[in-house]
């Protein structure tokens, strides 16, 4: 593994920290990281079908990582005080904006060059936020906006999705419209 990946390895890891301070500083390199030309094309390189089977760093290991890192922000804010200041309820909603742009930023730096994440990981994660009554009130316009814009407007995708995730989808978008 190249230095750079192994950096953008570090900073995934270190997006599980349980200091929010620490989580927020990560995000922050790890956004910086996927600037980097070099890290982008190992990535791509890594995720092409050929270097699957080895255990190298690949866009989808990466999503996995930041899945968990909005887990744990979302964790973080529904346990935290209900009854809160103008002010607080600002601050979340700015940090729950930001944890959407470092998503939505990810996923449209994987796809640039060809879709690139397996749709399915991708539905998966986007279809148990909207159904998420708490991840629905805090993230469902943008991850709708993500859904129609980086998923179902990518022709590749359109064969992946499973019959049963159309579905799902259907009821989604039912119950939100």
């Amino acid at each position: 593994m190249s230095l750079a990946l192994h950096d953008l390895l570090a900073c995934c890891r270190a997006l599980e920290n349980d200091k929010a301070t620490e989580r927020k500083k990560e995000a922050e390199r790890f956004r910086r990281l996927l600037r980097s030309p070099e890290i982008v094309q190992e990535l791509d390189r890594n995720s092409s079908a050929k270097a699957k089977a080895s255990k190298q760093l690949t866009w989808d290991a990466v999503f996995r990582f930041l899945q968990r890192y909005v887990q744990k922000e979302t964790e973080s804010m529904q346990s935290s005080k209900s009854n809160v200041t103008a002010t607080t309820l600002a601050t979340r909603q700015k940090k729950m904006a930001e944890i959407c742009s470092l998503i939505k930023y990810f996923i449209r730096c994987a796809n640039k060059r060809g879709p690139r994440l397996k749709c399915s990981e991708l539905l998966k994660h986007v279809l148990e936020v909207l159904q998420s009554s708490y991840c629905c009130s805090a993230y469902g316009e943008d991850y709708s906006s993500l859904l129609v814009k980086d998923i179902l407007s990518v022709r590749k995708y359109w064969c992946d999705i499973a019959p049963q995730q159309w579905q799902s989808q259907w009821a989604i978008w039912s119950f939100i419209f």
